[in-house]
C-alpha cells in the first residue's frame, strides 16, 4: 500500500500520480517551495505538409498514410490523393522532414521542394 502523506525532516510529498510519486517541494519555516513533478515534459509537435507526384487512387494515399504512420515521431497522418498533399503532425526531435520525404520516396513517388 503507498504512503498518502509523508512528512520527514522538512520535505513535504504529497500522493501518488498514475505513472509515480508527485513531489511538491521542500517545507522550511512555514513557506512551500513548489518544485516540478517529476513526469516528462510533453514533446513540441510541428506540421509538415508535402506534396506528392504521382497519387492517383486510394490505395494510393493509404500506402503513403501507412509508410508515414511507421515513422517514430509522427503523430497524425492525412493524405489526399486528389489533391496530392499529405500533412503530417510529428515530433521534430524524432523525426525529420526529410525522413518523411524519404519514406514516401522509398514507395515510388515524388514529393515537391
Amino acid at each position: 500500500m503507498r504512503r498518502l502523506l509523508h512528512l520527514s525532516l522538512g520535505t513535504l510529498t504529497f500522493g501518488t500520480l498514475a505513472f509515480g510519486t508527485l513531489a511538491f517541494g521542500t517545507l522550511a519555516f512555514g513557506t512551500l517551495a513548489l518544485g516540478t513533478a517529476c513526469s516528462p515534459a510533453a514533446p513540441t509537435l510541428t506540421t509538415s505538409e508535402l506534396q506528392i507526384h504521382g497519387m492517383v487512387c486510394a490505395s494510393c494515399s493509404e500506402a503513403i498514410t501507412h509508410a508515414l504512420q511507421k515513422q517514430d515521431g509522427v503523430e497524425s497522418v492525412v493524405v489526399d490523393h486528389v489533391t496530392g498533399k499529405a500533412v503530417i503532425r510529428h515530433d521534430p526531435a524524432r523525426v525529420q522532414r526529410d525522413a518523411l520525404v524519404h519514406a514516401v520516396t522509398a514507395l515510388g513517388y515524388t514529393v515537391a521542394p
